[in-house]
């Protein structure tokens, strides 16, 4: 009996180990643009001029950032991973949802950071920020 239980269990173990390999996706943002041009991967990062950017999400881990110059981003679902501003006056906004552990952070410079609603962080970093979240927890850093 106790043969015949082993020999289950092992084949068992051949048989999920597989599924459990296979069964979880690439890490990866979905959905980005800088200046037009799509890009993918756990991190995106714009030029050191100004820059549009624009995601339909942002994963857990993940990266989005401006770098320098006045940069536009616009994310439209959820924000898990972080989005900076990085240095300039930057207009970041979120119209889904930051998420418990995402981060939106304006960086140096005068910045215009719009949320939609925020379970996570929300901080205009230095310099004199307008920060605005809709519903959920107040902004940090901010002047406005």
């Amino acid at each position: 009996m106790i043969r015949h239980t082993m020999r289950a269990l092992c084949a068992a173990t051949l048989v999920i180990a597989p599924v459990a390999l296979t069964a979880t996706p690439a890490h990866a943002v979905t959905s980005c643009r800088v200046n037009g041009v799509p890009v993918t991967g756990t991190s995106v990062i714009g030029t050191p001029n100004a820059d549009y950017i624009t995601c339909g999400s942002v994963g857990s881990g993940d990266l989005i950032r401006g770098e320098g110059g006045a940069d536009y981003i616009v994310v439209t679902g959820t924000v898990a991973g972080a989005v900076r501003g990085n240095t300039g006056g930057d207009f970041i906004r979120v119209d889904g949802t930051v998420a418990p552990g995402g981060a939106v952070d304006g960086g140096d410079g005068n910045d215009f950071l719009r949320v939609a609603t925020n379970g996570g962080t929300v901080d205009g970093g230095t310099g004199i920020d307008y920060c605005r979240v809709v519903s959920g927890a107040p902004p940090v850093n901010c002047e406005s």
